[in-house]
């Protein structure tokens, strides 16, 4: 970040650069290169390699900044026509990692000419393939709620949670009868059937506690989301899936919840005690 040509400017060091404006969340400058007379630039004050990476307040005080430079521009300089660019990655001509909104005033037969290919050649498939990416992936920002719709969300998010818990609970306390059981009579009476049975139940409810527990993560998850105000999450919804969720990710939260405390000392124990039974009654 001390290489940042645009933090240097944040902190008044570059002597080269007119400055127009500044605020506490943002600076307004001409670039040293100006694409056309008037070419603005607002960056924010912490540094952020991607628009993503903006907080909420950060992306209304850098667009509002935008807005207000349009404003200036349409008095100062009378253009027939403004550009507002954001840009993110080198492929997207992003040449400075500090994220940055372009406002270009614009004039007919100006020097930047087209932005925009004439026509293009995509076929209908293409498009309703993104479409269809698109439409699974995007979530719209939520309005904002009030304090006691909050609470009741995190509520039911809480309660969800709760449930989770107790049903973990159960499948251990349902367990330890049905082993106790199994193991005891393949033990005392040799039966391999009954031990093998015991192992079964082992596994069944393991798998069952398994699930509980990542569920209950998952909910978790999305208390947090709810408390910081995540606009993903919508008003009242008790959907935690998120957009990067698939059935690897979802594999490999499953294989995270077995090496928890809670899982592995507790159905290992029960699995050696079936081996060990099954061993003998052979």
């Amino acid at each position: 970040m001390n290489l940042c040509p645009f933090c240097s400017i944040v902190q008044g060091e570059d002597a080269a650069i007119r400055e127009i404006a500044r605020d506490d969340s943002v600076v307004v400058f001409f670039p040293t290169e100006p694409a056309v007379l008037g070419h603005c630039m607002v960056v924010p004050r912490r540094h952020a390699e991607h628009f993503s990476e903006l907080t909420t307040e950060e992306i209304s005080r850098v667009m509002s900044a935008a807005q207000a430079m349009v404003e200036s521009l349409k008095e100062a300089c009378q253009p027939e026509g403004i550009n507002i660019i954001q840009s993110n990655g080198e492929a997207a001509s992003q040449s400075v990692p500090h994220v940055h909104v372009h406002v270009l005033p614009r004039w007919n037969e100006d020097r930047i000419g087209e932005i925009w290919p004439p026509e293009s050649n995509y076929s209908g498939e293409d498009k309703d393939r993104v479409l269809a990416k698109l439409r699974a992936n995007t979530v719209l920002p939520s309005p904002t709620v009030d304090a006691e719709d909050k609470r009741q969300h995190l509520s039911f998010a809480q309660d969800t949670i709760t449930r989770m818990a107790q049903s973990s609970s159960s499948a251990k306390s349902w367990l330890l009868p049905v082993a106790t059981a199994t193991y005891g009579y393949a033990f005392t009476q040799s039966s391999v059937a009954v031990a093998v049975l015991g192992i079964v139940a082992t596994v069944i409810f393991g798998i069952l506690d398994i699930g509980y527990l990542r569920t209950e993560r998952k909910y978790r998850d999305l208390y947090e989301r709810i408390a910081t105000g995540d606009r993903g999450v919508p008003p009242y919804s008790l959907n935690y899936k998120t957009p990067g969720d698939t059935c690897k990710s979802s594999l490999l939260e499953h294989c995270s919840v077995m090496t928890a405390w809670a899982i592995w000392p507790f159905y290992s124990a029960f699995l050696v005690t079936g081996i060990v039974a099954f061993a003998t009654s052979l």
